[in-house]
């Protein structure tokens, strides 16, 4: 249905009226749309201030705007809790796209001066672009972050538990895994380009969260867990003989137990960065990252020939050698059982957890202003906004709507 709305002083605006609904909102009241111009934002703005937030609520188009009320505009929407943005290509929208959370300038004139972002796009096509590049770079920054978490907590288990038996890492096995390993997937996993589709879905914004959280503590109890019975496992066997606990390292070395621990941290460094590597939704699958895909290759295989034929290594990173190749296949094998552990694990966090959180939410008021009050409009009795009643202002006449 339309209306029209008429103000005995030539003001004009438009109220839009349909059945469309969105879902999991309030199927009882159908969806208003306003659409305003500069004069009509003007008159609610200094006559009906209280009935601002509801328009904004439901306005679909604002047209023919100063530059004030441009500004005034992002404002008052973002007074309403939301996160706007904002597209202008001239001096006019300076204003407004400075005080919007993003703003988009659509031309390298004045108003790519006043926004953090310049299109070379001269149209709205950006916008999309913005978003999924401005995801992909936050969810990017939280893999980095518990990656390289893991890395330490990865590290202080190993050397925690070989100073439980007075040896430690040689210094060229540190040099190894934090040059080779460490820096190279680091500096890689950053590279993934973000996903081809924009979808609905937001990502996390603050580390201090139940999924971040949750990931590095599980995924720590993991890794500390395979070390320790790789450990023992190697205690176990009939050829292991102790260590001398009377010399600390790095005089003790090669032994039994540093060359286990060493093989088995390798393989967790590369497991936890393909784990923690995930691509959808906000990302690229990790084969689409090239380089990254290959540095795991050359380094998951670097690490199977220091585990199965160290040959000319054992005297430069001090690794003692090892007959036994059925246990060297189970070393692998613990390696392979971590790699399946930690990604189903990481998968039930995202989906299994997450998907609880998103129930329990949605119980809860949500703390935008502007959902509380959409949800109060949907339910209000009679249907706002009020048709064929007058509204009154303090300072002028009323406006009736037909």
């Amino acid at each position: 249905m339309l209306a029209w709305v008429k103000e005995t002083g030539g003001l004009t605006s438009w109220i839009l009226q349909g059945s469309y609904q969105q879902e999991g909102c309030f199927p009882e009241q159908p969806l208003t749309h306003f659409a305003l111009n500069g004069k009509s934002f003007a008159v609610v703005c200094e006559h009906f201030p209280d009935l601002l937030p509801k328009i904004l609520v439901q306005a679909t188009i604002f047209a023919r705007m100063s530059p004030d009320q441009k500004t005034l505009l992002v404002r008052s929407l973002q007074g309403l809790n939301y996160c706007v943005g904002m597209c202008g290509d001239g001096a006019n929208d300076c204003g407004a796209l400075k005080a919007a959370d993003v703003g988009i300038s659509l031309s390298e004139a004045e108003a790519s001066v006043a926004s953090p972002f310049t299109s070379k796009i001269a149209n709205i096509d950006c916008v999309p672009i913005a978003i999924r590049e401005g995801r992909c770079s936050l969810v990017t920054s939280f893999v980095v972050f518990k990656y390289m978490a893991l890395y330490s907590l990865v590290q202080f288990v190993s050397v925690l538990l070989l100073y439980t038996i007075n040896t430690n890492l040689s210094d060229l096995q540190f040099f190894f895994f934090d040059l080779v390993i460490t820096t190279t997937v680091a500096a890689l996993m950053g590279k993934t380009a973000p996903a081809k589709e924009l979808g609905p879905e937001r990502p996390q914004g603050t580390l201090i969260n139940p999924l971040v959280l949750g990931s590095l503590l599980l995924q720590t109890g993991l890794l500390v867990a395979v070390q320790v019975i790789c450990y023992f496992i190697t205690v176990s066997q009939r050829w292991y003989i102790p260590l001398n606990s009377t010399v600390t390292a790095p005089e003790n070395l090669p032994n039994y137990e540093n060359t286990v621990v060493f093989c088995i941290s390798g393989f967790q460094y590369l497991i936890l960065a393909v784990v923690m590597s995930k691509g959808y939704p906000f990302r690229r699958p990790l084969y689409s990252n090239v380089f990254f895909l290959v540095a795991l290759l050359v380094l998951f295989g670097l690490m199977i020939w220091l585990t199965l034929y160290p040959l000319g290594f054992m005297n430069m990173l001090t690794l003692k050698g090892i007959d036994d190749m059925n246990f060297k296949l189970v070393l692998l094998g613990m390696a392979t059982l971590h790699f399946f552990m930690a990604f189903v694990l990481e998968t039930f966090l995202d989906h299994g957890l997450m998907d609880g959180l998103r129930k329990l939410r949605r119980k809860k008021a949500s703390k935008k202003i502007f959902k509380r009050l959409e949800k109060e409009l949907r339910q209000q009795q009679p249907a706002w906004p009020p048709l064929n009643e007058p509204l009154f202002a303090p300072s002028m006449g009323s406006i009736t709507a037909r």
